[in-house]
């Protein structure tokens, strides 16, 4: 892509990622980037569409998720034919949900450093008691909001401790940070949702009594390996939190 072709996406409305992911979609069907061949770099893309690399990969994995594209470490994003998505894209499909989900929100970090997991942590974890983790909390805002959407914790197994200095400063998701500076991949992520209780100190930030039932959303992101590098759990207030599923059909 050449300087002259730089396309501006945000006059033209809606996220940016959206744009990007409409603008990459029509070129695919019209035939400019052929199935087999790759799309440009990361970096070529942000330059030509004038925005963020974090923003480009959101429109990628978006473009994963339709079936239009494949992405594998070291080898680039390759035009697939539509329909022939591999089975990996059902799994990103969700991970893509909380990228977006995430992207739209502002964490603001109240305590960060090393733990090692009390017996009661250990419960809450499903880990062995002492295991050492990278421990982030804090409230997540959405947008200039100054009421906090949820309450969050973040634990990061102590092998991938190392992002710690990138998460005042990057807004990318935890497990993004996992995967680019480790060359780790997430699989999959599990997630369960039930009822709890608001502690005191959290209820009155949320602003709710103490001792509310809230919704916990617990998180666990899995390698390629096998390996748990990330939990976290989530405490919303039940009236500012919908769970939505969208449930599609298998393809033989």
């Amino acid at each position: 892509m050449s300087p002259s072709e730089e396309t501006n996406v945000k006059t033209t409305g809606g996220p940016l990622y959206k744009q990007v992911v409409q603008k990459l979609k029509s070129d695919i069907l019209s035939g400019t980037y052929p199935v087999g061949t790759q799309l440009p770099t990361e970096t070529d893309l942000a330059e030509h569409f004038a925005v963020s690399r974090h923003t480009i990969r959101a429109a990628l994995r978006q473009l994963r998720d339709d079936g239009l594209v494949s992405s594998r470490q070291g080898a680039g994003t390759t035009v697939v034919r539509p329909g022939s998505a591999q089975t990996y894209v059902h799994e990103i499909n969700s991970i893509s949900d909380l990228i977006n989900y995430v992207a739209g929100m502002r964490f603001q970090i109240e305590t960060l450093g090393m733990i090692d997991c009390s017996e009661e942590q250990a419960e809450r974890l499903f880990c062995p008691e002492g295991q050492r983790w990278l421990y982030v909390a804090g409230f997540r805002y959405a947008d200039d909001d100054p009421l906090p959407i949820c309450w969050t914790e973040v634990f990061i197994h102590a092998d991938y401790a190392g992002v710690a200095r990138l998460l005042e400063r990057n807004k990318s998701p935890i497990y993004e940070l996992v995967e680019d500076v480790y060359g780790e991949r997430v699989e999959e992520v599990e997630q369960i949702v039930q009822s709890g209780h608001a502690p005191a100190t959290i209820a009155e930030v949320l602003q709710i009594e103490a001792d509310t039932t809230v919704m916990e959303v617990h998180r666990r992101y899995r390698l390629t390996s096998g390996k748990v590098a990330i939990i976290a759990l989530n405490l919303h207030k039940p009236d500012m939190f919908r769970l939505s599923f969208t449930l599609r059909r298998s393809k033989a």
